[in-house]
């Protein structure tokens, strides 16, 4: 590392502690743009309490080490002399576009992107990294010699419940739209026995699937009242407040055992992927893999298998290779009833500690 040159700082521009959300301002101009491909980073420290245990580092490279590329990341490592454990239960990297009436190309943030999560190791506790092509930034994203990157992340120590995890929008919006407008609420829904006030306008620009059914030809487009099938009155509560707010359940007292904590996320990943809400499916499987334990990991197996949730069933899988823990599962009657009706996920299992055999040209 070594120091940004001037006119290349990365700077903080807007900070809410209470959500772990920030707004940093990335130079691109001739300083940056004429760095050599794997020059240092421009790197920055988000404010954050100093008692918080962790430290939360912006890193920016102008011109990566992949020709023709930017990366971005957000690193949460753990302060000297710090025993907390900490756990990022999300993180996410936006470049939004250089003015609020242009939205960004759906290529940007998809297949011309690569986002993903920086492993636990060390004293890094995780955090997020974002790889994008130089010419779509200057392109979309860049004004004035500068481009904007919303980032956010959720850290949570080993206590619950576990903070908040918003949008990179602002937070008040639904505040304002519940407190302003109740009055034009136009929809209600009965769930379980209880009644739930929404604005369709809302719920469509949130979901596609309340799109359909509340503006298109379905049947439910004229109705004022819907029931909502197969779903618990609480887990369709923490949905809407996720729609209009863009916060998870916070938790309730009753909720601390693990397993309960578990099967209300459960429930409302469930939820996420019948209206498609896919954000907030990712955060879910985010705190699902924060949960796994001994006690947790074959019930979260088996419904990351159901479920195809590939990070929440490669997390229970890493979780059984460790010797000590796949002793202490491999002897409940539970392990032994997931591996006899899923011979699949047993077979998958198995392989976690064959050894790989040495070709013949290796053992010559």
């Amino acid at each position: 590392m070594t120091k940004a040159r001037k006119g290349t700082t990365a700077e903080v521009v807007f900070d809410a502690p209470e959500a772990k959300s920030f707004h940093l301002r990335l130079p691109y101009h001739s300083a940056t743009m004429n760095l050599p491909s794997g020059a240092p980073c421009i790197e920055t420290q988000v404010p954050f309490p100093s008692l918080a245990g962790f430290r939360c580092t912006a890193r920016y490279w102008p011109n990566w080490e992949v020709s023709g590329r930017i990366k971005i990341s957000v690193v949460v490592t753990r302060t000297p002399h710090s025993h907390k454990k900490h756990t990022v239960l999300a993180a996410h990297i936006d470049l939004p576009a250089k003015t609020r009436h242009r939205a960004v190309p759906p290529q940007i943030i998809t297949s011309r992107s690569w986002q993903e999560l920086v492993p636990y190791e060390g004293d890094v506790e995780g955090g997020v990294s974002l790889l994008v092509y130089r010419n779509d930034v200057e392109t979309y994203c860049v004004a004035d010699g500068h481009f904007t990157a919303i980032c956010t992340v959720a850290v949570s120590s080993a206590s619950w419940p576990p903070p908040p995890l918003p949008l990179p929008t602002p937070a008040t919006l639904g505040c304002d739209i519940i407190s302003t407008a109740p009055d034009l609420m136009d929809v209600s829904f009965e769930v379980q026995g209880e009644t739930f006030g929404a604005h369709r306008l809302v719920l469509a620009a949130r979901s596609p699937v309340f799109k359909a059914e509340l503006f298109g030809e379905m049947a439910e487009s004229n109705a004022s009242s819907i029931t909502i099938e197969d779903m618990r009155a609480p887990t369709f509560k923490s949905m809407l407040d996720y729609m209009y707010h863009g916060l998870l359940p916070a938790g309730t007292p009753e909720m601390d055992e693990a397993s309960r904590k578990k099967m209300e996320f459960e429930h409302l990943y469930v939820a996420a992927d019948r209206y498609g809400l896919d954000t907030l499916k990712a955060m879910c499987e985010e705190v699902l893999c924060a949960t796994v334990s001994v006690s947790t990991v074959l019930s979260s197996l088996v419904f990351a298998d159901d479920r195809t949730c590939p990070k929440l069933k490669s997390r229970c899988l890493a979780f059984l290779a460790v010797g000590e823990n796949f002793t202490e599962v491999a002897v409940t009657n539970e392990y032994l009833d997931v591996m006899k009706d899923m011979p699949s996920l047993l077979t998958q299992v198995q392989n976690l500690f064959k050894k790989p055999r040495l070709s013949w040209s290796l053992r010559l």
